[in-house]
């Protein structure tokens, strides 16, 4: 599932391909990914420009004239292209939903089939991210708050990094790297942690983000023809899916496991 760093990526490039065009026409070939009723959705977004791209945790907003937003979240395998309108050829999978420009260019919302694409006022927004914990890479995510946030929790650390109410647009594949870089096992339970082991988790979590977002998250599918960068935080990964293989650090095989119904990787000797 695409998190912080893939839908910053997302994010950026919105921002350069759309950000102050107009929204010629809206197809819905999948009545599920929406909210509305397809005349309703069509007919609300289209003429609008887009005024602005935001993102929250995993999902990515596009700003609409007029006080609406069209929030997506890719869920698992969800993904958007940007291309020629008509193109059919390319896509990184099925179009559900397509917006096309008045410029001759397009957005394709692609196998959303768990994820989505809904039409939402500003209420709407506030109530979807109403639940959200800190966002790891706002002026809000601070020590004080970071520990506030842990606080008096017991369980393991690597689900509670992933827990979208306390710290939000952590997923699977960047908690295993997080714990890496910090030198903690994925199954220590939170009350074990020292006071270091808590300042460096927490100087870890926006560098290990940022990186990813430098590498161009980890989503193999390009966003348009012309995207080179998108997917070379694949190779970046140091526990990340790597099971049974040398640890990149110091040779130890990489420990693959079950932990709370998700896979996760770490390195026993760098990881204690």
């Amino acid at each position: 599932m695409p998190e912080i760093p893939e839908m910053e990526r997302y994010r950026q490039l919105l921002t350069e391909t759309v950000l102050g065009k107009q929204i010629k026409d809206v197809t819905v070939l999948r009545q599920r990914s929406i909210n509305l009723d397809i005349d309703e959705f069509v007919s609300s977004a289209t003429a609008r420009v887009i005024e602005g791209v935001s993102r929250r945790a995993k999902y990515v907003v596009l700003h609409l004239y007029g006080g609406f937003f069209l929030l997506t979240h890719m869920m698992l395998d969800g993904r958007i292209f940007y291309g020629i309108t008509g193109q059919s050829e390319g896509l990184p999978g099925k179009p559900e939903v397509i917006i096309d420009f008045t410029d001759g260019n397009s957005l394709f919302f692609c196998d959303l089939r768990l994820g989505f694409l809904h039409l939402v006022t500003r209420e709407g927004l506030n109530d979807t991210f109403s639940d959200l914990g800190i966002e790891p890479l706002s002026d809000e995510f601070n020590f004080d708050n970071f520990t506030g946030t842990l606080k008096g929790r017991r369980g393991l650390i690597k689900p509670l990094l992933m827990d979208q109410k306390l710290i939000c647009g952590i997923g699977n594949a960047y908690s295993n790297e997080i714990l890496f870089a910090a030198g903690i096992l994925p199954g220590r339970k939170m009350p074990t942690l020292q006071e270091g082991e808590i300042r460096t988790l927490y100087e870890v979590i926006p560098r290990v983000l940022r990186k990813g977002i430098e590498h161009g998250g980890y989503i193999e599918e390009q966003f348009a023809s012309w995207d080179n960068l998108t997917g070379g935080q694949n190779s970046q990964f140091l526990v990340y899916d790597r099971g049974g293989q040398p640890c990149k650090v110091c040779g130890t095989t990489v420990t693959e496991m079950k932990l709370s119904g998700r896979w996760t990787y770490y390195c026993s000797t760098c990881q204690k």
